[in-house]
Formats: C-alpha cells, sequence, structure tokens
C-alpha cells in the first residue's frame, strides 16, 4: 500500500526486481481526491492535493506491471479486488496496480460482498506439451555433452530434487549463476561459470531462464540442439531477447520435470545407462579436484589483509545453520558468495533476479516475516546497503520482531560502477589517473554505528583474525531477538 504519485515512485527499482521475479504482488495505491467543494466525504482539503493529482499515474508502472486499474466504485470491489489478486498469482505471476481515490475508500459498504477466493483461484499452469517433453528427453538421452541452464526453478521448492535427478540421471552440469537455489551450491554437477560447457555441449536444456549465456563471452555450437522449458518462454517484457531455441516449451518446470525424468528411463538402454554414469563419474571427480583447490586458495587467504571477500563467503559456509537463508545481494562479489556459502536446502538462497539494487535489506524482513523461525542473512556490498535505506529496514525489523543478520562486504564504492568504465575505456582518462568521481568512497559512513542506532548489533571487522568470532558475536545477537550487522572491510576499490 503506497501513497497516490509519490509513494508510487518511491517504490522505485523494485518495481523492476518484482517483475523480474515474477512475484504476484497487489500494489494498491491512492490516488488525489476527486471533489473540491467539501460535499462528499474524502474530497481534497489540502493544498498538497493538487500537485499530486497526475494525469497518468498509473503509467509511472505500466511497464512493470502484468494489469492495472482504478477502483472507482465500491460497487465494482466485488470484482476488482479478486480479479486483481487473480491476475497478479496467475503464472506468469507479477506485480499488478490499483489506484483507488479517498472518496471511494470513504464510501459506505453496506451491501457489498466479495466473491470468495475459492471462486477467484489463479489460473494453473501444466508441465507443457507432451510431446514436446518426449522429444527434450531423447534429446538428453542421446547426448554426449549436455547441460542444463537453470533460472528460478528454485522458486518451486520441491523442483529442486527434480532438478537434481534430472541432472544425476544423465551426468548433465547445471549452470545455476545469480537466481534462488536450484540445486545444492556443493552438488559436484552444480556450475557457477559454465562458458565453456555452452559452446562445447550438444543438447541444452533452459529451464526458466531469462538470460542463458551472454552472446558476447560464450554461444553454443551451430548444431547444438536447444530445448526450453518456462513458464514464460517468449519473454515479451524483454523487447531484445532473440537467444536461439529449437523447442520452446511453455509450462511449469516443477510438472514437467518429473515428467522428462520418467520420458527419458524409457529410453535408458543398458549402453546409454553405461554413458551416463561415466560421464557423471568424470564430472564429479573434476568437482573434487576443483573443491580442494578452492579449499587451498581459502587457507591462503586465511591471514591477508584487507580481507578477501571470499575468506568472509567461506567462514559464512562454515558457520552458519544449515537452513539458515542467505540473500545475495553482493553485486560484484557474488562469485564468492555461490562458491563459499554452501546452501544446499530449497529456498535457502534468495537472489534478486531484476536489476534493482537496494532489495536485500527490506527483502530480508519479509523472508524473516515469512520463516520466523530461520535464521536470514544478506549478503551485500557497502553500495546495496546504502541503497537499501537501512535506517527504515533496520527499524522496520525492530519493530516487526523480524532481526536478521547483515554482512556488508564494504570494498569502499560502487564498484560494479567502476568496472565498466575499465573495460570499456581501457586506456581512458579515468584509468590513466585512477580516479573514478562518484565511485569511490572517501570518507564511508560507519555503517555499525548506522545499526546501533537502529537497535541493532553494529560491529566493524578490519583484522582477518577476528571474522570468525565477528560472525559468532552476530549470530548471537540475531538468535537473542536483535538485527546485527558486520561491516567487514575487504580491498578498496
Amino acid at each position: 500500500m503506497v501513497h497516490v504519485d509519490a509513494g508510487t515512485q518511491n517504490l522505485g527499482a523494485m518495481m523492476h526486481d518484482a517483475q523480474r521475479a515474477r512475484a504476484g504482488v497487489l500494489i494498491l495505491a491512492g490516488r488525489t481526491p476527486y471533489t473540491v467543494d467539501g460535499t462528499v466525504p474524502g474530497g481534497r482539503d489540502g493544498y498538497i492535493q493538487w500537485l499530486q493529482d497526475q494525469p497518468d499515474q498509473a503509467g509511472i508502472v505500466r511497464n512493470y506491471v502484468k494489469w492495472s486499474h482504478e477502483l472507482a466504485r465500491t460497487d465494482t470491489l466485488n470484482y476488482l479486488v479478486p480479479r486483481a489478486a487473480q491476475v497478479a498469482a496467475s503464472e506468469p505471476a507479477g506485480p499488478v496496480y490499483m489506484t483507488i481515490a479517498r472518496e471511494v475508500l470513504m464510501a459506505p459498504m453496506e451491501g457489498v460482498t466479495v466473491l470468495p477466493p475459492e471462486r477467484t483461484r489463479p489460473a494453473i499452469a501444466g508441465p507443457g506439451d507432451l510431446d514436446g517433453i518426449e522429444t527434450i528427453a531423447e534429446w538428453l538421452a542421446e547426448a554426449e555433452r549436455p547441460l542444463i541452464v537453470a533460472g528460478d526453478v528454485g522458486r518451486h521448492a520441491h523442483a529442486v530434487e527434480q532438478l537434481t535427478r534430472l541432472a544425476e540421471q544423465i551426468g548433465a552440469l547445471v549452470n545455476d549463476r545469480a537466481t534462488p537455489l536450484n540445486i545444492s551450491l556443493t552438488h559436484p554437477l552444480f556450475r557457477l561459470d559454465a562458458a565453456s560447457e555452452v559452446r562445447e555441449a550438444d543438447a541444452i536444456l533452459l529451464l526458466d531462464t531469462d538470460v542463458p549465456w551472454i552472446p558476447k563471452h560464450t554461444r553454443p555450437a551451430a548444431t547444438a540442439r536447444i530445448a526450453q522449458i518456462d513458464i514464460d518462454p517468449v519473454k515479451a517484457s524483454i523487447p531484445l531477447w532473440g537467444f536461439p531455441v529449437d523447442l520452446p516449451l511453455l509450462g511449469d518446470t516443477s510438472k514437467a520435470l518429473p515428467l522428462l525424468i520418467a520420458a527419458i528411463e524409457r529410453r535408458a538402454t543398458s549402453e546409454r545407462r553405461a554413458a551416463w554414469t561415466a560421464r557423471r563419474e568424470r564430472l564429479e571427480a573434476a568437482a573434487l579436484q576443483a573443491q580442494r583447490e578452492l579449499a587451498e586458495r581459502i587457507e591462503s587467504l586465511r591471514t591477508r589483509s584487507p580481507i578477501h571477500a571470499e575468506r568472509v563467503c567461506a567462514a559464512l559456509g562454515a558457520l552458519l545453520p544449515k537452513d539458515a537463508i542467505v540473500i545475495e545481494e553482493a553485486v560484484t562479489n557474488l562469485p564468492a558468495v555461490r562458491r563459499h556459502v554452501r546452501r544446499e536446502l530449497p529456498g535457502t538462497l534468495l537472489s534478486p533476479l531484476g536489476p534493482g539494487l537496494g532489495w536485500a535489506l527490506g527483502g530480508a524482513v519479509g523472508v524473516k516475516l515469512a520463516s520466523p523461525d530461520q535464521m536470514v542473512v544478506s549478503v551485500v556490498g557497502d553500495g546495496s546497503f546504502m541503497f537499501g535505506s537501512p535506517a527504515a529496514a533496520l527499524y522496520a525489523a525492530h519493530t516487526a520482531n523480524a532481526p536478521f543478520l547483515t554482512v556488508i562486504l564494504d570494498n569502499c564504492g560502487y564498484n560494479a560502477s567502476k568496472a565498466p568504465v575499465v573495460n570499456l575505456f581501457p586506456g581512458g582518462a579515468s584509468v590513466e589517473q585512477d580516479a573514478f568521481p562518484g565511485v569511490r568512497f572517501q570518507e564511508p559512513p560507519d555503517h555499525a554505528a548506522l545499526a546501533r542506532s537502529c537497535h541493532a548489533y553494529g560491529e566493524r571487522v578490519e583484522d582477518p583474525a577476528e571474522v570468525e568470532a565477528a560472525i559468532e558475536r552476530a549470530v548471537a545477537a540475531v538468535a537473542g531477538g536483535r538485527s546485527a550487522v558486520l561491516d567487514v572491510i575487504i580491498e578498496s576499490i
């Protein structure tokens, strides 16, 4: 619920995140009262109400919502409110926007009823075309180098197990980079970066993914068979999509995956089983070696100063409870989080799917309210922390009794803004002079002090020897009912 046009604008980039996350959100916004003479309750009675009046208030969010409407009469409320909820929740789910003037809010409600929810249920999505699933099964069964690219399959918690079974069944890698947890981050078939695998694959299955690869960096072979199962396969809200797909299926992946597994099983000759097993064992051996090398790297970083981001994330992975929900908005340190926080259970890793920074803190409050018995941990950069209106988020957590831990990977600047300048203009003035105006924080805020001002535990960490102890102190604070902020100073940009 937001306040007219100004409140709608305050939603900001979170509208983009909600759209890309397919979040079924109902936004109810006031609008300027219509009447001015005082004869109708709720009419204009303040100077600001003339200034709030805009010709197209819904236009502020039109690009990001599935549906918008004005609730102008109480006698249509019984249709419009259930419809708004139904549209928002029907797949592909997404935000809807409804405005209502104060006169309507104050109108008598005698005789107004609302359709019961059991008669306005969201539309049910099926698994997709059954013949198409059989074709995909054949492609994967006979592939020598299959690859699965997973987007937000894990938004359906039970689909995580199905995706894992599919990967293990045929010995396929799962590329899962910046989404909710789709497969355990410690699983040997999980891959964070699969650029070479995309180039080498002879069969690729795209599952609920908006950006399967970056064409500038990698692209499939022209002979690769590419199939897609997606609740939104055509991506109409992304004007320039254009990834090659030979067989796109519109369907609910959580329902399609069991059928696909069964279809592959029907094609499992002894020769194919042997090939699948050999491939899986080869990939598992490579993953085990990579894990050994990663452990050696972490050990080499243990005493490094400034503290390394991977060192912090590895400590979190070792110390957090297995069911702790990690909210990742670390931006340029995203790979460090994914490699080391060791989330294995469905629903224990969340990321914003849109580009709007500042989601993690408010998101953590909501996640904690939805999962009160689990620890919630947001891992953010210092830029994301400030974009997240930390005073508002921490105070909201305090008043709602929804404590969470925030770990700031603090590099004293906006590295995501610096990196494109370096990449696009390596010989430019900024690189030559090592000057990036507005990007580096010369005198950064005291984030720990800000946390304490909002009744949270706050601590600044600069000594690598204190990382584990600081995490334990912060975890204890959250367990005791207070939010906590660890401002961990890593190498400056």
